[in-house]
């Protein structure tokens, strides 16, 4: 530990500095800058230290909780607490999966499991986007080919109810009838709707609570994966995207402090630099405000999940390389 405090307060400087400061952008909202950082702790990790990359992981630690503090309290108003308090008991159990992989996986390793599960996910998330573009009507039919047999049943009953109800405009005299028959119908449709949302929120957040927790134990990589499922599963705003997301990281690194102390790859030598770099890090999120106020929702979306991209890539080539 001591033989990285003293690279990291010399000639890795630098290079900590400037990846605080971009990694405080990102966690302020500014798109895929936080992917770049966890990418660049990765690159930029001594490999003629033992267990550099342990160490760099580590020490990003402290800095990524202060961050988080800050940005969850600039957008506490945006806050989506139900997708916070569904995330985090499966992370929590990845995170425990990722410290025992720790043991065992070499770094390249590491780089690769990480690399391979944002290019996986990525890809999904694209497929979805492709079939519910160019095929529609087979993505609604796909959709509820799934269903388990009591959703089946709702279905059924709601469809026999609209058929009831198609039968009741064309003959009925009675308009508050009518009226009341087509909320009734209105109502079943969209809690059959809602409950097939709600159970493929809380499959996706089992996944990637799992695999998350056990990335960002490994290479801090968690923040991709996490960005593919609240853009896209939790479908949350720019704003309650950025609040969420700091806010859910805030209590996962506070958990992640105690077992990385006790895993010895963060202790007291390592605090002065990480305080300093933390404030350097607190000073770009709050530089990221005015550059997230002019950004439109679909440019952030792209712009976030392009950078997720480069990551998966850029980490497998990494680990090919060693």
């Amino acid at each position: 530990m001591n033989e990285y405090v003293k690279f990291a307060s010399s000639d890795g400087l630098p290079t900590l500095g400037f990846v605080a400061l971009i990694l405080g952008l990102g966690k302020g909202g500014v798109p895929g800058l936080a992917t770049v950082a966890t990418a660049a702790t990765v690159l930029t990790a001594p490999t003629d230290i033992t267990g550099g990359l342990g160490f760099a992981v580590a020490l990003m630690v402290p800095i990524l909780t202060m961050i988080d503090i800050y940005a969850a309290w600039l957008h506490r108003v945006a806050l989506d607490w139900p997708t916070i308090w569904l995330l985090l008991p499966t992370s929590f159990v990845g995170m425990l999966l990722g410290q025992v992989l720790d043991k065992f996986m070499t770094d390249k390793g590491a780089r690769l499991l990480v690399g391979f599960i944002l290019l996986g996910i990525l890809a999904l998330r694209t497929w979805k986007d492709a079939v519910g573009f160019f095929c529609p009507k087979w993505a609604i039919e796909n959709q509820l080919s799934g269903e388990s047999k009591e959703d089946k049943i709702a279905r059924k009953e709601s469809d026999d109810e609209r058929d009831c109800l198609v039968e009741v405009i064309q003959c009925s005299e009675n308009d508050q009838d009518i009226e009341q028959g087509s909320k009734k119908s209105n109502i079943t449709t969209t809690r059959r709707t809602q409950q097939l949302a709600s159970s493929t929120k809380i499959m996706w957040a089992c996944i990637v609570g799992i695999i998350g927790g056990a990335a960002t134990m490994l290479t801090n990589s968690m923040g991709p994966i996490l960005n593919v499922y609240l853009l896209s599963v939790a479908e949350l705003s720019p704003q309650s995207y950025i609040g969420t997301r700091a806010a859910f990281f805030c209590f996962l690194n506070l958990g992640k402090l105690p077992i990385r102390v006790m895993g010895g790859t963060l202790g007291m030598p390592m605090l002065p630099l990480a305080a300093g770099l933390g404030l350097v890090a607190v000073a770009g999120v709050f530089l990221a405000k005015p550059i997230m106020l002019g950004m439109n929702e679909k440019t952030f979306v792209r712009l976030e999940l392009g950078v997720v991209a480069f990551a998966g890539l850029r980490l497998c080539y990494m680990g090919l390389q060693q």
